[in-house]
């Protein structure tokens, strides 16, 4: 009994001395927040002051309460008015009245208490300017153009009011025009203008106005200025998916005058079809020579094009044709006779603009426009097949409604007037090496035409944020076997 009374009296002390260390530990609680936002947005159109508004919690009590500038942390303001207060709701009205465009406002609002202790939280308020009609443009204010247009795109926006009217005008013509209905509330819209500008003076400037009016009657002007450039972006790769959903990936060489020197269709098999391009001294495309590399790099022979002309012009004479065969080694083993592919050529006085051609047969009328009225001379035709390059008028069919996008591969220095010797070469030419512009579609040249072996493709395309061609997709409106309604695409790629 006296050992269990002894145990009992040293158990019961040590929880006394434990009970008095507890009650001396100091207590230092932190502050505490609960906010409503920490991001929030405000128009000046329907405020002129933003409360802050927090639920704090100090148990310590208040000691000094801080507005800091977020980006820099010097203080802003010291909010009076809570000392010693513990549990409180704690509002801050932000003026808003200085600012009249868009502006992003960043704050801290740091809380001392009394015993030193400190607790922050950030916010930040975006504040949109009063609503007045914007336009945010693809590719900025100022933009060189090679072509004889230009591709406005963008997004306009008038805030909470609505968009009433839009047009662009370039040397007070109105090109594009837009009108809400009565019905039609638009904040926000795509802008996609097509401006011709025809031809422009180098170092010259020209401004394109885009005018938006919104519902409240006010009116905004943005300036696009252009400028005339001499050149575009070359691709040095396309992606080309045929028609049976095959892709083929184009690798494309220049030299120092954007020229394309080698051109290689490159298949999933391994197999490539190569074409080269030779120079004269005028630019022109001397020679071209084909070749057709099997998977393991073997070849057996080149086809090679003469293309001869007058002396001193870019006008034809004819175009011959020579074939050389290799071993399995790669030497030459064989070399053909030159062959006449075309002759006869007859030309519009001096200029570059064939009027008939001979192959087999004689090919006349061949078609050209001035799409743009600017004095050119665009070659037109669209040849399905070598085969179909002769009198036979039913099988021609040429290109009509153009854009004034320039495609990037166009050669102009290649007379487009000769046998490809590859098929699929033969369509990746007239497709996108013969056309300056953007063609839209084909018809048939022949107004009795009621066939069906015409494909009559149709075009359309995308360009990226600074105008390039990105996409051009072919669509076969016609033709017999199947081919109705199938599509090819270019997929461009710059570096």
């Amino acid at each position: 009994m006296k050992k269990d009374f002894i145990y009992s009296i040293i158990i019961g002390f040590s929880l006394l001395l434990m009970f008095q260390a507890c009650q001396e530990d100091p207590i230092f609680p932190d502050p505490g927040f609960e906010i409503e936002d920490q991001r929030v947005e405000v128009r000046r159109d329907t405020a002129d002051h933003y409360d802050i508004n927090m639920k704090m919690d100090v148990p310590n009590g208040v000691n000094e309460i801080l507005l800091l500038n977020a980006l820099d942390y010097n203080t802003l303001e010291t909010i009076d008015g809570y000392t010693n207060q513990s549990k409180f709701d704690f509002t801050y009205s932000v003026d808003l009245t200085p600012f009249e465009k868009d502006t992003v406002l960043n704050y801290i609002i740091k809380v001392t208490d009394n015993d030193l202790r400190t607790f922050n939280r950030g916010i930040r308020i975006s504040v949109k300017g009063f609503s007045f009609p914007e336009v945010k443009l693809v590719g900025g204010n100022n933009v060189a153009v090679a072509a004889p247009a230009y591709l406005l795109k963008g997004t306009i926006s008038t805030g909470l009011n609505t968009i009433n009217t839009v047009q662009v005008i370039f040397q007070g013509e109105v090109q594009y025009s837009f009108e809400a209905g009565p019905n039609d509330e638009l904040y926000e819209m795509p802008l996609e203008a097509l401006v011709f500008l025809g031809n422009l003076e180098p170092g010259e400037v020209y401004p394109i106005q885009i005018i938006v009016t919104d519902n409240m009657g006010q009116e905004s002007t943005t300036i696009v200025n252009v400028r005339k450039s001499t050149s575009i972006k070359k691709p040095n790769r396309i992606l080309y998916t045929n028609r049976l959903d095959v892709q083929t990936e184009i690798l494309i060489e220049y030299n120092d005058d954007e020229n394309i020197t080698s051109f290689g269709i490159n298949f999933p098999s391994g197999v490539i079809y190569l074409a080269r391009f030779e120079y004269n001294e005028l630019n022109m495309v001397s020679k071209y020579i084909y070749r057709n590399i099997a998977s393991d790099g073997a070849f057996d022979r080149d086809a090679i094009h003469f293309f001869n002309y007058i002396e001193g012009t870019k006008q034809l004479i004819d175009i011959e044709r020579q074939d050389l065969g290799y071993d399995e080694a790669g030497n030459l083993i064989s070399e053909s006779s030159l062959t006449k592919e075309a002759s006869e050529f007859v030309y519009e006085g001096a200029t570059t603009k064939v009027l008939s051609f001979r192959r087999s047969s004689t090919c006349s009328n061949i078609y050209y426009s001035d799409p743009f009225g600017l004095g050119e001379n665009i070659f037109g035709e669209y040849f399905q097949t070598n085969s179909y390059m002769g009198s036979n008028t039913v099988r021609r069919q040429h290109r009509e409604d153009y854009d004034p996008v320039l495609i990037p591969t166009y050669q102009e220095n290649l007379p487009p007037f000769h046998d490809a010797v590859s098929s699929v070469m033969f369509t990746v030419f007239q497709d996108i090496l013969y056309n300056k512009y953007m063609m839209t579609k084909t018809v048939p040249t022949d107004p009795t035409y009621d066939g069906s072996y015409l494909y009559q493709p149709s075009f359309s395309y995308e360009t990226d944020e600074d105008g390039n061609i990105s996409l051009i997709t072919k669509l076969l409106t016609d033709g017999a076997f199947g081919y109705k309604g199938e599509t090819e695409t270019y997929a461009f790629f710059y570096n």
